[in-house]
């Protein structure tokens, strides 16, 4: 791969307000070539993933992942929406460098997405892997509760024989369906 910087066509100092300047203008350049688009791609992936540790190469040639990744830029395009380029630079991450962070974001990605299966094993994965942290279990927990319809919880006891608020809107908006159904009307909106 050719310096990442050169196909963004941007300094080697350039600010993360340039190179993403950058790369959009360059997408937009380049929106039938799919070859380029790729190229691009890779080249922002590059510059992101490294950024402070630029102009590193390895010996094949590729820019250089750094260990201790900082999810800063991840954790920016989440608060920000950008869900899809957060899951982008995760996903360049060689899977060997994927740390429990890597895996909390991943599942805060997709827990926003509505996914929660998949939410919730990424969450189990950084449990697992940072048992101590209590983000990660607190995540894994409303995952999990949310996915087992765990917003309510029954609050009755086993002695309790009268009705709660709930059952009776339960049976009045039953209630009123039948009657709907029937062409009357027993509860009026309007």
């Amino acid at each position: 791969m050719k310096n990442p910087y050169d196909i963004l066509g941007v300094p080697m100092n350039a600010s993360p307000e340039q190179i993403d300047a950058a790369y959009r203008e360059q997408m937009r350049i380049s929106a039938n070539d799919s070859r380029r688009i790729d190229e691009l791609n890779q080249a922002y992936d590059a510059i992101i993933l490294n950024s402070g540790s630029q102009g590193n190469y390895t010996s094949a040639g590729n820019y250089a992942y750094y260990s201790g990744a900082d999810y800063s830029d991840v954790r920016s395009k989440i608060n920000l929406n950008r869900l899809e380029d957060a899951q982008v630079i995760l996903d360049g991450i060689p899977e060997g460098s994927r740390d429990a962070q890597w895996y909390y974001l991943k599942g805060i990605i997709q827990h926003k997405r509505g996914w929660l299966e998949e939410a919730a094993k990424n969450f189990r994965i950084a449990c697992n892997m940072d048992p101590s942290n209590e983000t990660f279990r607190a995540a894994y927990n409303n995952v999990s509760n949310a996915q087992n319809g765990g917003y309510r919880t029954e609050r009755r006891s086993s002695r309790s024989s009268g009705c709660s608020a709930c059952d009776i809107c339960e049976g009045l908006i039953c209630a009123d369906c039948c009657c709907e159904c029937l062409g009357g009307d027993l509860i009026s909106c309007c």
